[in-house]
């Protein structure tokens, strides 16, 4: 998978990510701290007693964020910070939101919602093993400090004064305004980086299912996608052609030449039957030296002339051993057709047939089922 895919980031690269986020986000906060505490019109929705510790504590919190992000950069090939960083900087990001939703109202609109937005891309991004360990605390804190907050155990909203807190907060546009503030960046940073991960989370399955439909050393498709389109023509009762060939005394080829020679070999007559169909039809790997082709809506005089144009292409084609050395390879073609409501299971098998036939008869040749009169050819074929 390539790396540059955000869901595939090392736990490291991923923290750093986060890190920045963070930091950036109590910036923000920083920045609508000091303007709001700094206006004329503003300052009296703060309490003044919390500025300097709340301020303090706020740069504390950003500056640590991106202190941590150098640890994961020169530390970052060592096994334990690899294995330990990433829950220490989770928790460092996680305190210090909890703290400033702490400030602004535990139970306010921008820090559940926060919340909520934040968990949700983490559970995504980070194994659940590192979310639910330090998330679960951090749940349990919340309602504590919801409950200690209604019972008036622990102080709501600090960072505002009496006047707004004692006010009917939802008329309050500053209040508003201030949490519109908060959460609109958390929103969109998270909606970015969840779109993001969706994205690349459904283009990693196409890619694991059109690898699990492929044979990995000819790039064509292999025996389970091969099953998959017959039975998706027999649902649809189309007409097909299927064509079966094996390439002649290949076993040779690998106990002569070596098995490279032999894969080389392979790969070049998947490609001499991939240019010798339409983009409807269907080519695949049978297993070992033996392919496939599946031709829909064809006829046998129109099948026995694409498997014909094949044979010559893979006769005529020279595999190089080395600067002196070539060979040629030939195969054996047999066709059968998908006629009086048969089953795939009963279409491959006259294709194996016709095959049997075509090599009984001394290869390199192409035969088609209707071709079998001879009843101890079909018996033989069978055993």
């Amino acid at each position: 998978m390539n790396q540059s895919v955000l869901m595939n980031w090392s736990n490291l690269n991923k923290c750093i990510l986060v890190m920045v986020l963070g930091g950036l986000a109590h910036i923000t906060w920083i920045a609508w701290y000091l303007f709001s505490f700094h206006h004329p019109a503003l300052h009296h929705w703060l309490n003044p007693d919390y500025y300097y510790f709340h301020l303090s504590r706020m740069l504390l919190c950003c500056v640590l964020q991106f202190l941590l992000i150098i640890p994961c950069v020169i530390w970052r090939h060592k096994e334990w910070v690899r294995q330990y960083l990433p829950y220490f900087i989770i928790l460092v990001f996680s305190v210090s939101f909890i703290y400033g939703g702490y400030s602004v109202g535990i139970s306010s609109p921008a820090t559940v919602a926060g919340f909520i937005s934040i968990l949700t891309v983490g559970l995504v991004l980070f194994e659940r093993k590192i979310v639910y360990l330090l998330f679960l605390p951090v749940i349990v804190y919340m309602l504590i400090a919801i409950v200690s907050s209604a019972l008036g155990y622990m102080t709501y909203a600090p960072v505002f004064s009496d006047q707004l807190n004692y006010s009917v907060m939802v008329f309050n546009e500053f209040w508003v305004y201030s949490q519109l503030y908060f959460y609109v960046p958390i929103f969109f940073a998270t909606f970015v980086l969840f779109e993001i991960l969706l994205t690349q989370w459904r283009n990693r399955e196409k890619q694991i299912n059109l690898m699990s439909q492929m044979d990995p050393l000819t790039g064509i498709y292999n025996r389970r996608k091969i099953g998959l389109e017959l039975n998706e023509i027999q649902l649809q009762e189309r007409k097909f052609a299927l064509i079966l060939l094996d390439l002649d005394h290949f076993k040779s080829i690998n106990d002569n030449y070596g098995h490279d020679i032999g894969d080389n070999v392979l790969k070049r007559v998947a490609n001499v039957l991939r240019q010798n169909i339409r983009d409807t039809d269907i080519v695949g790997r049978f297993g070992g030296e033996e392919f496939v082709m599946l031709l829909q809506n064809k006829n046998l005089r129109a099948a026995m002339e694409v498997a014909e144009r094949c044979r010559k292409e893979i006769e005529n084609e020279l595999f190089y051993i080395d600067e002196r050395t070539t060979i040629r390879v030939t195969a054996s073609f047999g066709i059968a057709i998908s006629e009086f409501n048969l089953n795939k299971e009963a279409v491959i098998r006259h294709a194996d047939q016709a095959l049997y036939l075509a090599k009984k008869r001394g290869r390199n040749q192409v035969r088609h089922y209707y071709e079998l009169q001879d009843a101890d050819v079909i018996q033989k074929s069978e055993t």
